[in-house]
């Protein structure tokens, strides 16, 4: 078990003013690792004796904070080897990351305050999600995430009649919590409740573009004044050829290109997976990827860098749904259409494994979809020919 006491100047070196740091000393197995509690006194107020502050005319305030330290030290580490049945002074440094956080609930609303990573849009999901936790029980302790809880924030969930697949969503982000809590090692891996509770699903049908309905929007044409149009057109149709994430589009700059004697090259670190993509514009769709990036590249964004505009989401769908009217689509096109597109009308062209590898999907079983949707694509097809 860890040992703490009180040091002063353990290095037997004084600042200019005189003073030398009081610290908290915590050893374990013969190793030590020193915790300031940012008081500074002389050796003269500091009495080896009796481990304090004397003849400060803050002495007592002084003391009161350090034993409150040290108090705080022993109490976590008497509730994390309750937990653990261990500790190293490694897993001490837990303290000074989340001292503050009493809770899983509390750590959850840290860490999402923390993340700077995450998209707009993605941290709004996070924040839905933690708010039907909090509503459900204000505060939860690691040591109540059971399977128990989980199952009751399963049956609270449904009480607010959400869709199966929105709760499996929330699930979806507890469930993300709890396992960094684990890697934070703020929790057991035996102890994670998702161990033994599955969250339901259903599959879905994707909305996606027939290779007809992408030439009517390639096929528009806009006035002057609806140059806006026309770059979020481009950009739609950017993703329909290259099957990138709306995050991604938004972003390409012309540092992303890369020149071979083939042609473009785009090199990115995908936002929502951290991964490098390199993809041949030039070997898809006819080089149309390559054509819209040279029709930007004097434009006045080329100062800044970028390629395109970053749109938010919002307005980018609503500039969306526009463009489908006009060009006569009854389908409620959203940014994230253009993927399921690219997919679905590559997915019988390719192996699923080299679909997978360009979507940057974790499991294979998220790029089967696309294989049953090109499926279903050729069957209405055939429905519609006139024999």
């Amino acid at each position: 078990m860890i040992q703490f006491t009180i040091s002063h100047n353990f290095k037997n070196r004084l600042k200019k003013d005189g003073t030398a740091p009081v610290q908290i000393r915590a050893y374990h197995n013969k190793a030590r690792k020193y915790i300031p509690t940012g008081i500074f006194v002389t050796p003269a107020q500091w009495s080896k004796k009796y481990n304090k502050v004397i003849d400060h005319p803050n002495a007592l305030q002084y003391n009161a904070e350090i034993r409150r330290q040290l108090d705080e030290l022993e109490a976590y580490a008497l509730e994390w080897i309750k937990k653990h049945g261990a500790m190293t002074l490694e897993q001490l440094d837990s303290y000074f990351n989340y001292g503050n956080v009493q809770s899983f609930t509390e750590f959850w609303e840290y860490e999402l305050a923390q993340d700077t990573k995450l998209e707009k849009i993605t941290k709004k999901k996070h924040r839905t999600a933690l708010n039907y936790w909090k509503g459900f029980q204000k505060d939860v302790k690691f040591s109540e995430l059971t399977y128990s809880l989980i199952h009751d924030f399963d049956t609270y969930l449904y009480a607010h009649k959400l869709h199966v697949n929105t709760v499996y969503t929330h699930h979806k982000q507890v469930k993300k919590y709890i396992n960094l809590a684990i890697r934070k090692d703020l929790l057991d891996s035996n102890k994670n409740p998702y161990l033994k509770f599955k969250a339901k699903t259903v599959p879905t049908e994707r909305l996606v573009l027939s290779e007809e309905e992408v030439k009517k929007i390639e096929a528009l044409t806009f006035r002057e004044e609806e140059s806006y149009l026309d770059l979020i057109r481009d950009m739609f149709l950017f993703s329909c050829y290259t099957g990138l994430r709306f995050s991604d589009t938004c972003a390409i700059s012309y540092e992303d290109i890369n020149h071979s004697e083939e042609g473009m090259v785009l090199n990115i670190v995908a936002k929502k997976t951290s991964k490098q993509l390199l993809l041949p514009l030039y070997k898809l769709y006819e080089c149309k990827p390559e054509a819209i990036i040279n029709k930007y590249r004097a434009e006045v964004l080329y100062d800044r860098g970028l390629v395109f505009h970053k749109y938010s989401n919002q307005y980018f769908n609503r500039a969306l749904k526009k463009l489908a009217k006009r060009a006569g689509i009854q389908k409620a096109i959203t940014s994230h259409v253009a993927r399921h597109t690219f997919a679905t009308n590559l997915a019988s062209k390719v192996p699923i494994h080299i679909l997978k590898a360009i979507l940057q999907h974790s499991k294979i079983e998220t790029t089967m979809v696309y294989l049953h949707l090109s499926n279903k694509l050729v069957n209405d097809a055939l429905d519609k020919v006139d024999w």
